[in-house]
């Protein structure tokens, strides 16, 4: 028979490990989060955002930065707007003023508080100044991003045996060589020596430029590659 004592050391020991198994199981229970649960704020993590502002992106702790202004893959900070492009105009912590908007032919943008903006002929960094002065009337200290997310003002033509003839955006500097090749080449029976480049001049005349494309790419000696312009048609006979 147990005394009295030793029954007191048992019960404090079974009390004690009771106690550690209650506390590793609660541990265990708070390093797993249920499926389907989220973490509170606005965003759950980067990945998983599911509709980000346009032009904003996450640092290395997660946070978001603030917009920034750019144009599509490859095009320079240079870019001029034109009509028929497509403009994400972004003001940070303002969604209810972001908007996708086209530059209409006339070459302004519809914006809500600043109404009419023309953007036709400025950089995406001139038009984003300008917005900022314009929404400093009604925002304090705004900052926006502007994105030209489609490029529709700026395109050539590539017609005749290539793979895929169409309408292309004109991504300066592009080249007869680029424009074919964003074509998808040339097909096999393609006329190569015989390719010529139809352009509009200043006066509306149109001027026909030849292009022996085996040369250029050859290298011979005197012939080039030649630099598109909007509007220009490549003709592969």
């Amino acid at each position: 028979m147990l005394s009295r004592e030793n029954m007191f050391r048992r019960m404090r020991r079974l009390s004690f490990v009771v106690a550690v198994l209650t506390v590793l199981a609660c541990g265990s229970g708070l390093s797993q989060t249920p499926a389907g649960s989220s973490f509170p704020g606005p965003y759950n993590t980067p990945a998983s955002t599911p509709a980000a502002p346009a032009g904003t992106s996450f640092n290395s702790a997660g946070t978001l930065n603030r917009p920034e202004t750019r144009v599509t893959a490859a095009v320079g900070s240079n870019y001029q707007i034109g009509a028929d492009d497509v403009l994400t105009i972004n003001v940070w912590h303002e969604p209810e003023v972001s908007r996708n908007v086209p530059v209409r032919p006339d070459g302004n943008i519809s914006l809500p508080l600043v109404g009419d903006v023309h953007a036709a002929g400025l950089t995406p960094t001139e038009l984003k100044n300008d917005l900022e002065s314009r929404f400093s009337k009604f925002l304090t200290d705004p900052s926006v991003s502007v994105i030209v997310a489609e490029i529709r003002s700026q395109r050539i033509n590539v017609l005749g045996q290539v793979m895929r003839p169409g309408t292309y955006p004109l991504i300066p500097p592009m080249t007869v060589i680029d424009a074919v090749a964003t074509a998808g080449g040339l097909k096999e029976f393609a006329k190569a020596k015989k390719i010529y480049v139809l352009r509009t001049m200043p006066n509306g005349q149109r001027q026909r430029i030849k292009f022996d494309y085996n040369d250029v790419l050859k290298g011979k000696r005197g012939s080039k590659d030649l630099l598109l312009q909007t509007l220009d048609t490549v003709v592969v006979p």
